[in-house]
């Protein structure tokens, strides 16, 4: 089994240097650690790549080929990533053991996470391929005294904690099912069924 170590948080938050720490850290206790840049914007490293996006898709080639802008194209390339998991992201893959460690320097924009299902895929896939998958969600410490921009860019991270049920209340069935979801919420998924206490009263005899 390999180890997938996913580094995600907003642009500027700090995970590049991170990922330079964990190196020199790594280097000083000896450890064995490989880097993947899935950034195609990114430009400069304090640490060795292993792996390169860039090498797939560029995001200064998808804005002068197809005239897209920064945002608009950084998906493109992602969802070309996307397209290519089983082609020349498995070829990479093969270069490395199956129990080595990897870390994923990902790139910092939202929408990535919000808007678009890429890198949920991508985690899919490492899973697939019998990888051990965590994630390190970093923030810009300087938000930590700005209260709307600690809880916006933190419910970010808690998005990937809640189940989210569709409800369609002109379907019975749709609305039967949510409530379900709800009674199991209620019981912190002890039961399936819902739990109704019986209020007998006791025989005197």
């Amino acid at each position: 089994m390999g180890y997938a170590q996913l580094v995600i948080g907003p642009a500027g938050s700090g995970k590049s240097t991170y990922c330079s720490s964990l190196y020199q850290h790594c280097v000083t206790v000896g450890r064995t650690i490989h880097f993947v840049n899935l950034d195609p914007a990114a430009e400069n490293f304090n640490y060795p790549v292993a792996m390169d996006v860039r090498e797939l898709i560029s995001l200064d080639d998808v804005m002068e080929e197809l005239g897209l802008g920064p945002n608009g194209g950084l998906i493109y390339c992602m969802e070309h990533l996307e397209e290519n998991l089983d082609d020349w992201f498995a070829e990479e893959l093969d270069n490395f053991l199956d129990d080595d460690y990897l870390v994923f320097d990902c790139p910092g924009q939202i929408e990535l996470f919000s808007h678009v299902p890429v890198l949920r895929n991508f985690v899919d896939h490492l899973r697939r391929k019998n990888f051990n998958v965590s994630a390190v969600y970093l923030l810009d410490s300087q938000f930590m005294t700005d209260v709307t921009k600690f809880i916006r860019y933190s419910r970010v991270d808690e998005y990937s904690m809640v189940s989210f049920v569709p409800l369609d209340l002109r379907m019975e069935s749709s609305v039967e099912y949510a409530l379900s979801q709800i009674d199991n919420c209620i019981q912190w998924g002890e039961d399936a069924d819902v739990k109704v206490k019986e209020f007998c009263s006791e025989d005197d005899d």
